[in-house]
């Protein structure tokens, strides 16, 4: 009786297979974490080079803005382009997103110079949106924000 409870304790076939299905679950959520991580650093630089964009713009334009110019300014931000036709640059642009424009004057050289401030949070728009549910994460907000001195025409 000893021998054949022996003999099955010590069998090595299908271990591989059962370490395999130990590990997979851990294998996929860092695989998921790390695309996540990687929407992340895109989102990021996206939401980043609108604002730069919006910002130049802004102050290539007279100063301050009149109200076509600013709503330009913010479709230029959010969706690429003056006119805001097409999809948002970040999908995360179309939830509860906020762009905050405003504009201080600040003295170099004894001169004042207007300086635009272009201020965007944006929800991170993650690729398993249950997963980060789940951990308690689905409040991630990307906060970015981009200064331009006016340059005129």
């Amino acid at each position: 009786m000893f021998a054949s409870f022996n003999r099955i304790w010590r069998n090595a076939a299908g271990a591989s297979a059962v370490e395999f299905a130990l590990m997979l679950p851990v294998f996929l959520l860092v695989t998921a974490g790390m695309i996540d991580l990687g929407r992340a650093l895109y989102q990021t630089n996206s939401i980043e080079k609108g604002l730069r964009a919006g910002a130049m713009y802004a102050a290539r334009n007279s100063y301050p803005l009149t109200a076509a110019q600013k709503t330009e300014a913010e479709n230029i931000v959010k969706k690429g382009n003056r006119t805001g036709t097409g999809k948002y640059l970040v999908d995360g642009w179309s939830d509860p997103a906020s762009l905050n424009i405003s504009t201080t004057t600040e003295v170099v050289g004894g001169t004042p110079v207007p300086v635009y401030h272009f201020d965007a949070v944006v929800p991170f728009d993650p690729l398993l949106p249950g997963l980060l549910s789940a951990l308690d994460l689905d409040q991630i907000k990307i906060r970015l924000s981009h200064e331009q001195a006016y340059i005129g025409y």
